[in-house]
Parts: C-alpha cells; structure tokens; sequence
C-alpha cells in the first residue's frame, strides 16, 4: 500500500469535490440574478413611486455585472482546483509504483468530465453579455 498516492488521491478527490461545490454556487447564483433580472423587467414603473422606479432601473442595469462578477470568480476557483489536481497528479506520478492502482483517467476522459464546469460559466457569461447588448 503507497500512503503518499493514498493521500494524493484523496486531496485529487477532494479537489473534485470542490468543483463540484462551485459549480453548483454558479448555477444556484446565476437562478437567482436571473430571476431577479426578470422579475425587475416585468416591473410596472409607470405605476411606482419615482424612487422605486430609480431603484428598478438601477438593478436592471446592475444584476448582469453582477452575474458577470459571480462567472469570472467562480471560474477563478474551478481554475485553481484544477491547476491543483494537476499538479497533484504530476506529483502521483512520481512516486506510483507498478503495482498500485491508477488514480485517474486519462487526459481525454479528464478534459470530458471537466467539461460542464469549464462551459457552463461560459454559457451564462455570453447570457449576461447577450442580455447586456439588447438593454
């Protein structure tokens, strides 16, 4: 039994985890200001008080950059968790002897399950940034 690549895959699993977390931060915070987004445009500013409708406009033009500051800083953090798993898996090569069990796929498969959570942020980015260019 290699402690060292039993620890490594832990912390790659752990890494795993934590994308997995991210992810679901983005998509749950990217519901919410889109919700919100909507609801704001649906609005009906001819019957509010002046202030409320300032305040109506100010958050329809608000929310897409704050959904575009969620975006770029969980897909900072899914960047850092995956340079980290490749540098661990760098490091698991080093000391993986012959008989020890593989700890990860290969690239190809690698590059496929991280899919969602490098494109996801990028469909909601160009959402954002669609929705930006019509208002």
């Amino acid at each position: 039994m290699n402690e060292k690549l039993d620890a490594l895959r832990r912390r790659i699993e752990n890494e795993h985890n934590l994308v997995n977390q991210r992810l679901s931060w983005l998509v749950a915070s990217q519901a919410f200001l889109l919700t919100a987004y909507a609801i704001s445009l649906n609005a009906p500013t001819g019957a509010m008080r002046p202030d409320y409708a300032a305040a109506n406009r100010l958050l329809v033009s608000l929310l897409p950059w704050v959904g575009l500051a969620c975006i770029v800083i969980l897909w900072l953090t899914v960047a850092g968790a995956i340079w980290s798993m490749t540098e661990l898996r760098s490091r698991a090569d080093g000391i993986i002897q012959p008989d020890d069990l593989p700890i990860y796929s290969r690239a190809a498969i690698r590059r496929l399950g991280l899919a969602a959570p490098v494109a996801i942020p990028a469909v909601f980015l160009l959402l954002w940034l669609a929705l930006m260019h019509v208002g």
